[in-house]
């Protein structure tokens, strides 16, 4: 999920298989700053370009050679996740018939909390949605 509820589950981060607080020095990694930056990134380039159409189209056109060319790459699809009741985005495999299999992560308690806290509010927005149709 993207915006201010967005979920960084950096336990799973890794650079070459090392985790990623062991392979970068400490002072050169913030991951609160870099977390916080990634969930308004989008909105300053909306801001600054008045679309963010070129990423999606982007992102959009390597998804759908995955399923077309059933080459099975892993990209953060929003889909039904059963364990929370609704769709977001997780890692997945594509490949012709689709969603082959969510990627699981390993993520820690916290990030677990921090991820049933996004769907509460992304159960709550979908509510309000289907309340004022």
């Amino acid at each position: 999920m993207h915006g201010e509820s967005e979920v960084v589950a950096w336990s799973t981060a890794t650079l070459c298989g090392v985790p990623i607080d062991k392979a970068l020095p400490s002072n050169t990694f913030n991951p609160k700053d870099l977390a916080n930056e990634c969930k308004h990134r989008s909105q300053r380039i909306i801001q600054a370009k008045g679309t963010v159409s070129f990423g999606i189209g982007s992102a959009l056109s390597r998804i759908c050679s995955s399923i077309l060319m059933d080459k099975r790459d892993v990209y953060p699809i929003s889909h039904f996740q059963p364990e929370w009741g609704c769709c977001f985005s997780l890692p997945a495999a594509l490949g012709r018939s689709g969603i082959i299999r969510t990627v699981e992560m390993a993520t820690n308690s916290n990030e677990k909390a921090d991820i049933r806290d996004s769907v509460e509010i992304l159960s709550d927005t979908l509510k309000r949605v289907r309340e004022n149709q």
